[in-house]
């Protein structure tokens, strides 16, 4: 009997040591999954993003890639840098993968179509401030816009934190 008791008490010392080590494991795993996870692969569903120069955006994602996050509100459509991007609200997984022609989209595919459909636009810039006009060409790393007042500026890449439009 005081065999059977020393034995027992042995198992459970094992057990115990074996349920540390399981989940010590499942921790450093986990831990090795977050690290390998980047921030734009959880941007899906309906979010709230809060952009550089103040400004804040709700809606529902539809694109996203390296260099561009898209968001389709209930009354305007953004378009907002990724590197303008300074905290994510109520994201979830995307469940699919963009595909190669979406993940190669940049400012210029954006405002190309911008240009096509003659809408006006607002251009926020990472200071804050912010432009508005039509789009009347696009250059490499600029777009030239045209004031509602007849006013034409070229605006740097570089400088957008975010493109607002109609739906």
């Amino acid at each position: 009997m005081r065999w059977d008791r020393l034995f027992d008490d042995l198992e459970g010392q094992a057990d115990e040591l074996e349920r540390e080590e399981r989940d010590a494991l499942v921790d450093e795993l986990r831990d090795g999954t977050w690290a390998e996870t980047g921030w734009r692969e959880l941007l899906g569903g309906r979010v709230a993003l809060e952009v550089i120069g103040g400004a804040r955006v709700e809606g529902e994602v539809t694109l996203v890639n390296d260099r561009l996050v898209q968001i389709s509100g209930e009354r305007t459509d953004h378009v907002v840098s990724a590197a303008a991007v300074l905290v994510v609200h109520g994201s979830e997984r995307r469940p699919d993968d963009s595909g190669r022609v979406a993940a190669s989209l940049g400012w210029g595919h954006v405002f190309r179509a911008l240009r096509d459909t003659g809408d006006e636009l607002v251009v926020r810039l990472v200071d804050g401030s912010s432009r508005e006009g039509v789009v009347a060409a696009v250059g490499g790393d600029f777009v030239r816009l045209v004031a509602p007042a007849g006013r034409r500026q070229d605006v740097v890449w570089a400088a957008i934190a975010m493109v607002s439009g109609r739906t």
